[in-house]
């Protein structure tokens, strides 16, 4: 008890000396010893409550400004649970409530095992809340089919410490649902796919007649090759896949040919120890060149052909496109990397801007000059507004790439845009076209925020032109406006986070959005004579509607 007053003494004193205090005015002004002032001081420090800065020589102390634990959980978007040492249920935020359709009420202060939660443990959640009190991070997936609708959780056990430096375990579910049913479907089609590979290849054994029927019907690209590894046979659907004519490939072009020339020897060195094996059926993916350059990506399936004396003679298969999939697959991998980091950064930027808040109230309550007090509140509002803004900012970013991208029609897109946008009059002139660019479906909101920077920055602006332009690397969305332009100095500076004069995230946002499905964005307007950033799209993600 001696302790925890002596230590509610130079809080108290700290309170009221927010510049900070040595251990020598501690030691004084409380009349301790002062070793024991020091070890009380450095016990708050390390508890969090206290922080600690050198002026000269000297070490001075004062309080933390930080939010309360309720508080700070309100802002996570994960479901969060806190437990003591002894697994008594401490703090739990509204969306972890909210899931499990719990109060408050109903869980603290009591034992995990005694509570409304024991239904959801098992062992192994047990044991690695144990783990995690011996400061062992934990991870895993979990599926809870007992909620009101199925649900799939990271679930993360992460050691912890209260101010008083009581060890605890931070319990975290990261709602993965949506993620885990979409890997579900494209194994699911996977499998189908694959089924329905096997059952051809049975189909083209029985004979040539309902051989040629199934390939000339077929989705998929089906093949055969001689012993030297010429074509011989190509089905149609090589034109629709590749770009090429059956006959362009037969008895003219080795099988090698098709494969990318970065990749192309790995490629032969997979294929030679396939034939080395002899294998009866065999399964890999590769990476191809259609006939106008782009690369396609082909799941290959096939088996050896063997004469009456068993000798090889040619491969038979069937290849089937699975670009667009890879390409979904990959541009969900690399959003979810953005969006862990881009949620780190701004939850740090967001806790700034609550301790700049809180000094600035701290402040104002020794402040007694009215015209000042005035500026302070002006102050404490800009800041409000800014966390504001980040905050939605973050929730705009946690969108990209949540779902697969799609073709999108980029004249409608820009159409229904304009349909909710305000532009004070601005004229706007939309080159008519047909172009669908496979993006990420935020693609809106690229658009939407090209116009918002024109209208805040653009000055004197009167009017924007968007056109198209085609060439043999691609379609190139130019927008352009005749405002005030952007200083040759900042025309790459202007797509980082925080430049600019308004969020700072404005065209941040667009080049991740667009970087998804791999488009670029430059601005290459002439200063004082307006802007024109150009949207590059490459070969193989866009096409022109009939």
């Amino acid at each position: 008890m001696e302790r925890e007053s002596e230590l509610e003494r130079i809080k108290e004193l700290l309170k009221i000396s927010p510049k900070g205090l040595s251990i020598e005015e501690v030691s004084k002004k409380l009349i301790l010893n002062r070793a024991t002032a020091a070890k009380y001081l450095n016990s708050l420090v390390m508890s969090g409550q206290a922080d600690m800065r050198s002026l000269g020589p000297a070490k001075l102390f004062y309080l933390t400004h930080r939010l309360t634990l309720p508080n700070l959980l309100s802002l996570a978007t994960d479901l969060i649970l806190i437990l003591d040492n002894d697994l008594f249920i401490q703090e739990a935020n509204d969306q972890f409530l909210s899931c499990f359709h719990v109060s408050k009420e109903d869980l603290k202060g009591k034992k995990i095992e005694h509570s409304p939660l024991a239904g959801y443990l098992t062992g192994d959640h047990l044991v690695a809340i144990e783990k995690a009190l011996e400061g062992q991070e934990q991870s895993f997936d979990v599926h809870f089919d007992n909620l009101e609708e199925d649900r799939f959780f990271k679930m993360k056990f992460i050691p912890f410490v209260f101010e008083g430096g009581e060890k605890a375990v931070v319990i975290i579910l990261e709602d993965i649902t949506e993620m885990k049913r979409y890997q579900q479907d494209l194994e699911e089609q996977v499998r189908q796919r694959t089924a329905e590979l096997v059952e051809t290849n049975d189909a083209l054994r029985e004979s040539e007649y309902r051989f040629r029927q199934v390939t000339e019907n077929a989705e998929e690209w089906i093949w055969e090759v001689n012993a030297e590894g010429l074509y011989r046979y190509s089905s149609q659907a090589v034109e629709r896949i590749l770009g090429y004519a059956p006959e362009e490939l037969v008895l003219q072009k080795h099988f090698y040919d098709l494969f990318d020339p970065d990749v192309r020897e790995d490629l032969k060195k997979t294929a030679l120890a396939i034939i080395e094996k002899k294998e009866p059926f065999y399964h890999f993916v590769n990476q191809n060149i259609h006939k106008n350059g782009s690369v396609v990506i082909l799941e290959k399936s096939g088996s050896p052909i063997l004469d009456d004396k068993g000798n090889l003679i040619g491969y038979r298969g069937t290849d089937m496109n699975i670009t667009e999939r890879k390409r979904a697959e990959d541009a969900i991998k690399k959003a979810n990397k953005q969006i862990i980091l881009l949620n780190s950064v701004t939850r740090h930027d967001v806790l700034n801007q609550l301790n700049t808040l809180t000094g600035y109230l701290g402040i104002m309550k020794k402040m007694h000059h009215d015209e000042k007090m005035a500026e302070l509140i002006r102050t404490e509002q800009q800041v409000a507004e800014t966390i504001r803004r980040q905050i939605t900012f973050t929730r705009d970013y946690q969108n990209i790439g949540v779902q697969p991208p799609q073709w999108n029609k980029i004249n409608d897109t820009i159409t229904k845009v304009l349909t909710t946008t305000d532009l004070g009059g601005v004229a706007v002139i939309v080159e008519k076209n047909t172009l669908e660019v496979y993006t990420d479906l935020l693609i809106e909101k690229v658009f939407f925020n090209l116009f918002d920077n024109s209208i805040r920055h653009g000055e004197h602006i009167t009017k924007i032109h968007i056109s198209f332009r085609q060439d043999d690397t691609g379609v190139s969305i130019i927008y352009e406006d005749d405002g005030i332009g952007v200083p040759d100095q900042d025309k790459e500076r202007i797509f980082d986070r925080g430049f600019g004069k308004n969020t700072g995230y404005g065209l941040f946002l667009v080049r991740e959005i667009l970087s998804i499905t791999g488009l670029t964005i430059k601005e290459s307007g002439i200063y004082e004579k307006g802007i024109r950033f150009e949207i590059f799209v490459p070969q193989g993600l866009y096409r022109f509607s009939s």
